[in-house]
């Protein structure tokens, strides 16, 4: 149960992520934009493939690696949210908002290959 539910979460970050980043970042490009709007889809579809492929069976180092890092990076997306409250559209939080969801990314892909391999 514990191994779902974790699982449920790791997913659902991933998602939250996604979704954030087309509420935070616009730029003035629209190509720019685009891209931000696949980056998006791609983690949506990303999410689909690893709540069909990433379930286990028993708990390894993996899953709370993943988590640990997937809530580092929720706390970092708020603060960016936060200061763009604050400030509005500026490069750095666009640049900083892409560097998150791609590290956030990374980790899920090795959270889904982890589990795809050890069980």
């Amino acid at each position: 149960m514990l191994v779902f539910l974790l699982h449920i979460l790791i997913s659902f970050m991933v998602l939250g992520i996604t979704l954030v980043l087309g509420r935070i970042v616009e730029f003035k490009r629209s190509s720019l934009n685009n891209m931000v709007a696949i980056t998006g889809l791609s983690g949506i579809f990303l999410v689909g493939t690893g709540i069909y492929i990433g379930i286990g069976e028993s708990l390894h180092a993996y899953f709370y690696i993943t988590f640990i890092l997937q809530l580092i990076i929720i706390c970092l997306f708020f603060f960016n949210y936060r200061h763009f409250k604050k400030v509005g559209n500026s490069k750095f939080i666009n640049i900083s908002s892409m560097i998150l969801v791609i590290i956030s990314y990374l980790t899920y892909v090795y959270y889904i290959l982890g589990s795809f391999l050890y069980n």
